[in-house]
């Protein structure tokens, strides 16, 4: 008896055993041998069933190292330091474990049993996980896969960032701590938010002294795989780029950087080597004594040089952010829209989730307000004034 149009062929015996096939896509996918004709077609079944929910595909698939490969030198975007990151994950951490498994054959369970192995923290495991999770969904997109199992693998909770802010009095302290050359950087961070990444990017073309405005449009990096510093755009989204109104007293602050700095470079001649991003020199705002770019760790060491001298702990340096979104909410009486734009955050509903602390204390400060007991009423005219008393009800007005 045949069987139906597009269920495959019926269960037939050869010299290893019975087996079956279905067609998906007009190419055969075969069952495995069995030794009797009943477990054969119940294979059978399970392949039908799964060819019908799209989750049975014909043809070789890649390798997960072949297919992530590609994914990378071809299909995602083309941020430096992201391919860098993504080139080491699959070299050192999937291709060990998992380089050899065909793309269709990779299960939840198996990627959860990689995730076990890896033995890092949850954000590390995301980290980790997450060009697999992009190269699998393209390939499921083109009929490769029938699901996406790093989409259903299941990951360690993620601590809340903490956004914890100094107080304005230790912020002041900072900024008075912060004298000398690039005494202007710590005061970008302080008071406008702008990531560490980002000052040690910006460059002089970047600011309009005329207008007092400043573009935010870089980010001064280092990369595994990628010699030395160098430029990446900001924006992630839209609202990385950005433009951003300064304050009259960091204009004058910059004015005056700009000067000193314009000295310095004179003064030293020859021994000024500047830095170069692509080939092509970069006048940065804030760089060494050498004109040379300002790598993450000799901030760190520059941040920390600043705590001490305030009498401070020592903190991350992303805490200048945090302060400054911190105050600048109070200061603007909760405008979470305003301090998203300046902070460069796409949705403002960021903003006031990372930021909501300081609001709450505003809350706070409102509801005490409604105990304090109330000022008696007083009439707005003189209550013997005849002109404004009361007409009766009724009467002729």
């Amino acid at each position: 008896m045949r069987a139906a149009k597009g269920e495959g062929s019926v269960p037939k015996k050869t010299d290893r055993g019975w087996r079956g096939y279905v067609t998906v896509g007009g190419k055969r996918k075969y069952t495995k041998f069995h030794a009797t004709k009943a477990a054969c077609a119940q294979e059978k079944r399970e392949l039908l069933t799964r060819r019908d929910d799209g989750k049975l595909v014909a043809g070789t698939a890649p390798t997960v190292t072949q297919w992530v490969d590609h994914w990378l030198e071809n299909i995602a975007g083309p941020r430096a330091t992201t391919y860098a990151m993504n080139r080491w994950v699959l070299d050192k951490k999937i291709t060990p474990e998992l380089g050899s498994i065909r793309i269709s054959a990779l299960t939840v369970e198996r990627l959860e049993q990689w995730v076990k192995w890896l033995k890092v923290a949850p954000t590390s495991q995301r980290r980790y996980l997450a060009p697999l999770k992009a190269a699998l969904a393209v390939a499921e997109t083109r009929g490769m896969i029938g699901f996406n199992p790093a989409l259903r693998v299941e990951l360690g909770p993620v601590g809340k960032a903490d956004t914890t802010s100094f107080s304005r009095e230790d912020r002041d302290a900072i900024l008075d701590a912060a004298t000398g050359r690039n005494a202007a950087r710590w005061h970008l961070a302080l008071r406008m938010g702008i990531r560490p990444s980002e000052c040690l990017g910006l460059a002089w073309p970047d600011y309009d002294a005329r207008t007092g405005r400043l573009t935010i449009r870089n980010q001064l990096l280092r990369a595994t795989g990628v010699k030395g510093l160098f430029l990446q755009p900001a924006a992630k989204t839209a609202a990385g780029e950005r433009e951003i109104r300064l304050p009259r007293s960091l204009i004058t602050m910059l004015d005056a950087h700009r000067a000193e700095q314009l000295q310095l470079m004179a003064d030293m001649g020859e021994d000024w080597i500047g830095f170069e991003s692509g080939g092509k020199p970069v006048a940065l705002m804030f760089p060494q004594e050498n004109g040379k770019g300002v790598g993450a760790t000799q901030d760190t060491r520059l941040w920390r040089a600043l705590l001490t001298s305030a009498g401070l702990g020592t903190v991350k340096r992303y805490q200048s952010r945090h302060t400054s979104a911190t105050h600048m909410l109070v200061e603007s009486g909760g405008d979470v829209a305003v301090v998203a734009k300046i902070l460069g955050h796409k949705d403002s509903a960021f903003t006031y989730r990372t930021y909501v602390h300081p609001l709450d204390e505003r809350e706070d400060a409102l509801v005490d307000q409604m105990d304090a007991p109330r000022a008696p009423y007083r009439a707005p005219y003189g209550a013997n004034s005849s002109e404004h008393q009361r007409t009766p009800e009724g009467a002729d007005r």
